[in-house]
């Protein structure tokens, strides 16, 4: 699997949603185009940024047109070039919350030929992107290996963005994608009593949260046709996703908003008791599922520091938990490392799912950057 680049950038972003994409995203566009010349060069934005918006210059002339601006917002890194292989069946677009939001969909992965026999245990993946941007495409490189061997379903929940709505809107639609993903079980050869919560950055906030929070009412919502169906997990993989959302973002440049004063919907000063129901951290307790939390040690956006805390939580209150540590990681980059993270996650997924006494290795991990 590739872990491409899961940008927290949009920091300038406004609170309200404009009434199309390129009215919304036309500002940020002209913010980022520092000499006014018309056109986003990728010299003057941050070189992580720069590596993400590249696959979106399809001219190759080293700037981001409004239009490619616009494919970038939806799909940081490209992962809609990755091809679908042949034994995997895809489907798009199915409302999952009773609305026409194209947000508030989800897509299918399934193998064409199953290894296994009976219901398949399902992936429920949640994309990245800061709340505020990205879509449900972007699964498709974490999930199209463990569909393609025949082990698993997938489905890839997208979401109301920050700009759509504020927080819980975000965990309210994660909720009723599993409700509608237990409700149609028997329809796609879903296993219901096996679902992984599995998310990157901003997804793996949402992926934390879905993971400690089985049961609660506090998050969960009344969206959609199936609210007698549970919304719970049975174990979750986490990468780099924020875990306390009541801390302060550090180095913030003066006068920007953060992705989480968005999510909030306003200053986390006024917001002190949202920002606490939105954090992973404040819901820990003894009856949350197994984790796997990935972490990279050199990562600008998401700090290592957040997962350290999460996992000791999750550690104190006797969840099974494991922590993959790779040193000199960047936000979704773990270069010489990411086939080795790519292995723990199919032996922890193989661990829940298939046969308990797998083991999943966790010792540290080098980028080698």
């Amino acid at each position: 699997m590739k872990h491409t680049p899961l940008l927290l950038a949009l920091f300038a972003a406004p609170l309200l949603a404009a009434p199309t994409e390129e009215q919304r995203l036309q500002p940020l566009w002209q913010a980022l185009d520092r000499n006014g010349d018309g056109a986003v060069a990728l010299t003057e934005v941050h070189p992580l940024q720069a590596r993400a918006m590249k696959v979106h210059d399809v001219n190759g002339d080293g700037n981001l047109s409004l239009a490619e601006y616009i494919a970038y917002d939806l799909d940081p890194g490209g992962a809609a070039n990755t091809p679908i292989p042949d034994s995997v069946q895809l489907l798009e677009n199915l409302p999952y919350a009773g609305s026409d939001d194209p947000r508030q969909q989800l897509d299918i992965y399934l193998p064409k030929n199953p290894t296994v026999s009976g219901p398949l245990p399902v992936i429920a993946y949640i994309h990245g992107g800061g709340w505020s941007m990205g879509s449900k495409v972007m699964a498709r490189n974490q999930v199209l290996p463990l569909v393609a061997s025949g082990r698993y379903a997938a489905i890839s929940i997208g979401y109301r963005l920050s700009w759509q709505a504020p927080w819980p809107a975000q965990i309210h639609d994660g909720k009723a994608a599993i409700r509608w993903l237990r409700a149609n079980a028997t329809e796609y050869g879903f296993d219901p009593q096996r679902v992984c919560a599995f998310g990157a950055s901003a997804g793996g906030h949402l992926t934390a949260m879905l993971g400690t929070t089985n049961g609660e009412a506090s998050v969960e919502g009344n969206l959609g046709e199936h609210t007698d169906q549970s919304s719970d997990v049975q174990c979750a993989v986490d990468f780099f996703g924020p875990a306390d959302l009541t801390t302060i973002r550090p180095n913030l440049p003066a006068g920007m908003v953060s992705p989480e004063e968005r999510l909030l919907g306003g200053p986390l000063a006024d917001n002190g008791d949202k920002a606490a129901n939105a954090s992973p951290q404040h819901h820990v307790d003894s009856k949350d599922v197994p984790f796997l939390v990935v972490h990279g040690t050199k990562d600008p956006l998401v700090a290592y520091g957040q997962s350290v805390a999460f996992v000791d939580s999750l550690r104190k209150a006797g969840v099974p938990v494991i922590f993959q540590t790779v040193e000199g990681g960047g936000h979704g980059e773990f270069g010489a490392a990411g086939p080795a993270v790519d292995a723990r996650v199919a032996a922890f997924l193989e661990k829940m799912f298939y046969e308990p006494k797998t083991e999943v290795a966790s010792d540290t991990l080098s980028a080698g950057q």
